[in-house]
């Protein structure tokens, strides 16, 4: 990636709709060659997809939790078949440290969480804490200006 393609995708990152030729004017190039950066970068799987940002509490998710899990090697095949299939498993990782997993989750109520832990704990021991705020919300990927 050059310091173009940085830029298209630092804009893209902050306003994925973000007009064609509003880019194109933005990092001084034509419409059609940006668009053939956009097309290479996602051929690349730089760009591995666009997505609107949705109030998971205002969309009717009141609670958003983080769970660590400690499964055994032979639990995980199972496991990532199961989680796999949870809706409201918001992102799922293979982590270093005390725990082996660590999900990210939304549900409407407490009870519904509950249910959920409740299934987790077939493969293996599990540790939920439920997030009181957002303190940082996601943020795009900067690029640093020696790259």
């Amino acid at each position: 990636m050059d310091r173009v393609d940085q830029k298209i995708v630092a804009l893209l990152q902050r306003n994925a709709r973000m007009p064609l030729k509003q880019l194109a004017q933005q990092v001084y190039l034509s419409s059609p060659a940006v668009a053939a950066r956009i097309e290479r970068l996602e051929r690349q799987g730089i760009i591995t997809g666009y997505c609107a940002t949705v109030d998971a509490k205002k969309a009717g998710y009141a609670i958003t939790a983080f769970i660590n899990m400690v499964l055994s090697h032979q639990n995980q095949p199972a496991f990532r078949d199961f989680i796999k299939e949870q809706k409201n498993v918001l992102e799922c990782y293979h982590v270093t440290g005390a725990f082996s997993m660590l999900l990210k989750v939304c549900f409407p109520d407490t009870a519904q969480l509950d249910l959920f832990v409740a299934q987790l704990q077939r493969f293996g021991n599990t540790q939920t804490q439920i997030v009181f705020s957002q303190v940082i919300a996601p943020r795009q990927l900067e690029f640093s200006s020696e790259q």
